[in-house]
């Protein structure tokens, strides 16, 4: 298993001692310089053999929920190949993709336009890539593609006027094996970021017969994906397509608190680092469940956020562990409405979410009953081990648990006849709730012993059925949309016409409704929500999209330009995963 890292971004300039701090709320990797990638990620045990299959030969997925630093692995392995000049390499983003969504439901060219805005992405990284070098036929296919591209991504629903030339996967190959031996690469990468986690899924299919076709000596594609939702091609098998690279952190691994101290180093300066003792760092790592992201919000929630005043916590003003408990109850909130929004922003899985939440609440109702049976201090359940075998119902709800990093499979254990797969709860979950039953007012070592790995015998054993009773399995059915006409539900999620009535089936637009979401699902503070609507005319996500410059949101007392950012940022994350 191979260690994460993490990254922060905007810089806050502090009036007591000029010092940077960063800004712990900026979340995306490919926003960042390279030189402020390097800066602010730290080195641990694994990056090493993950960067070398990044920037070797062959097809490689990288898999993890968010957070777990997906896009500062291949950044990192962008700029690292920049420095080769013997490789072409292309970073991809396809955080837009909701974007074409709209346009999948109307158009009968939809899979087509979706299959070239992949292709033209591609086409216009390697120009970029490749810069000053890039041939003149390269340039041209690139300046074709970039306006088809911004119409697909800013005409919602509506078919783009001007189309460039169509290009196969199979054509498009065989133009980068050309641009390759035009420029003296011996060989190209192609690095796609947000790739195949969300996608309609037709578009997920879609994505992995393009991903299956760039293969040769010559062109390796890799691509991060999350766990749970990925729906592959009928002909991609994973394996034999392509090797999997997981990167979240286990917790339970040896150097997992070594790890998330060079995290802690690397993103907190000197002067601010005395404000959190050793054992209060534990814990906050700990409660991040593994994941950098998770880390980093608890932390900028003690040390880096800037309050109403415009300004940050003083040097002198130690942390306490109450204040740890607040922050990691709040990461809890954050994990679970995160886990909630799959609901909305995959509305094929309403249901499986609606029963993944009792089946969470089940399952640390059951840690908390046993640890409430081991006297005395000492390691106590983090998890629950169901007995395998598994059906399908009982996978997809733990899959998309795990999608949103509220629990985490972390392999088979043997009891005698009987085996098990050992399935650990998000720390942050385990704490708020007390499922740790450590008393009313545990110390910090309390905390720190209760969470020390331990033994497979730290799980409490359940059967399936334990887990996902008769009445949720019956709940597990895919959400689909029923006929408009008769009201006949859908055979299958690719159903086009109804199986009855032989009408239209039609589906409501995720993206215009994540447009048309209020701000509060944007998760501000009550009063920079209530300022904001005090002071301007935005009410929706869509209206934060459409103030480019930020102008409207700097006007408001008490967002700067750091705020500002922070607030689009999240928007344009709201709209993307």
């Amino acid at each position: 298993m191979h260690q994460s890292n993490y990254y922060i971004g905007t810089m806050v300039r502090l009036a007591d001692d000029g010092y940077e701090l960063e800004a712990l709320f900026t979340l995306r990797a490919e926003d960042l310089a390279e030189a402020d990638l390097e800066r602010l990620t730290a080195e641990v045990p694994g990056d090493e053999s993950v960067l070398r299959r990044l920037m070797g030969p062959g097809p490689k997925l990288l898999k993890g929920p968010r957070g777990s630093g997906k896009s500062n692995y291949l950044r990192r392995a962008y700029y690292q190949l920049q420095t080769k000049k013997t490789v072409a390499v292309a970073y991809i983003n396809y955080s837009q993709h909701l974007a074409l969504e709209p346009l999948m439901l109307r158009s009968e060219q939809a899979l087509e336009h979706f299959r070239q805005w992949l292709i033209y992405k591609i086409v216009l990284a390697l120009a970029e890539g490749l810069g000053a070098s890039a041939p003149s036929s390269l340039k041209i296919s690139a300046e074709a593609g970039k306006k088809y591209i911004r119409q697909l991504q800013t005409s919602i629903g509506i078919e783009p006027k001007s189309l460039p030339p169509r290009i196969s996967p199979a054509e498009l190959l065989e133009m980068i094996e050309g641009w390759c031996q035009e420029t003296g690469r011996t060989r190209a990468v192609l690095l796609m970021d947000d790739a195949a986690h969300a996608f309609m899924q037709q578009q997920q299919r879609e994505f992995f017969e393009v991903f299956r076709a760039l293969r040769s000596r010559t062109v390796a594609c890799k691509a991060a994906i999350y766990p749970g939702v990925t729906a592959y091609s009928p002909f991609f098998n994973v394996g034999h397509e392509a090797e999997e690279i997981e990167i979240w952190t286990r917790p339970d691994s040896a150097d997992y608190l070594k790890t998330m101290r060079a995290i802690f180093e690397a993103r907190v300066p000197e002067t601010h680092r005395g404000l959190m003792k050793p054992d209060l760092i534990d814990i906050a790592a700990h409660a991040s469940f593994g994941l950098p992201r998770n880390f980093l919000t608890i932390l900028s929630d003690l040390i880096g956020d800037i309050d109403e005043s415009g300004t940050t916590r003083s040097p002198s003003a130690p942390v306490t562990l109450r204040e740890v408990r607040n922050a990691v109850q709040a990461n809890a909130v954050l994990a679970r409405s995160l886990f909630d929004e799959i609901s909305r922003k995959l509305p094929r899985y309403k249901n499986f979410v609606e029963v993944g939440q009792d089946s969470q609440s089940s399952m640390i109702d059951a840690i908390r009953a046993t640890n409430r049976e081991r006297a005395g201090k000492g390691a106590k359940n983090v998890g629950v081990a169901v007995s395998l075998p598994w059906d399908a119902d009982l996978g997809q709800v733990v899959s998309l648990l795990e999608y949103a990093g509220i629990v985490r499979r972390i392999g088979p254990v043997s009891r005698g006849t009987l085996r098990y797969e050992k399935v650990q709860i998000h720390t942050s979950l385990l704490i708020a709730e007390n499922a740790l039953s450590l008393g009313q007012s545990p110390s910090a070592d309390d905390y720190l012993v209760a969470l020390r790995r331990q033994s497979a015998d730290d799980f409490v054993r359940r059967q399936p059925d334990g887990i996902l009773d008769e009445s949720q399995r019956e709940r597990c059915r895919l959400n689909l949309a029923p006929c408009p006409r008769c009201g006949s539900q859908r055979i299958s999620d690719d159903a086009v016409f109804c199986y009855k009535c032989g009408t239209a089936l039609q589906e409501q637009s995720v993206y215009r409704e994540l447009l048309e979401s209020p701000i509060e699902r944007l998760r501000l503070t009550k009063v920079k929500h209530d300022r904001i609507v005090e002071h301007t005319n935005i009410r929706t996500v869509q209206d934060i999209l459409l103030d480019d410059s930020g102008a409207k949101l700097r006007a408001v007392p008490s967002i700067g330009s750091t705020w500002s950012a922070r607030i689009r940022a999240r928007a344009e994350e709201f709209v993307t995963l």
